[in-house]
């Protein structure tokens, strides 16, 4: 229930760096590839939080709290789920900053290239 906040401001940094520099079009290319950054490191993450909630043993003491106040009925599948939902988040954080690196020096790129580069003044005199 919380993704579309997530969403929203992975989607407003960036935008912030593709369309006021950018046309319509290549921007949108370059925000699609920039939201398949964060959800590719969302994702993984998301792998590794359930691998490593596989390898949490078998000392729940310290989430018996949230146990007895959730009336959470099986204990180590709700760890599991808490540790993917925190890593997905983690890598969600993680890929929106390569997200915005990686879209930043594209633009740039193009910048450098001639792409929306101003054109040269012309000499004095």
């Amino acid at each position: 229930m919380a993704t579309w906040w997530v969403g929203f401001f992975a989607a407003w940094f960036i935008a912030r760096v593709t369309v006021p520099a950018l046309p319509r079009a290549t921007a949108f290319r370059l925000s699609l590839r920039g939201f398949a950054i964060v959800f590719g490191f969302a994702f993984a993450a998301a792998v590794v939080g359930y691998l490593l909630g596989l390898r949490h043993g078998a000392d729940y003491s310290t989430w018996e709290y949230f146990a007895a106040t959730l009336r959470v009925e099986d204990l180590p599948s709700f760890v599991r789920v808490a540790y993917i939902h925190n890593a997905s988040y983690l890598g969600g954080f993680i890929g929106l900053v390569a997200a915005v690196i990686y879209v930043r020096r594209i633009r740039n790129a193009g910048r450098c290239a001639g792409g929306n580069a101003p054109s040269p003044r012309p000499p004095n005199g």
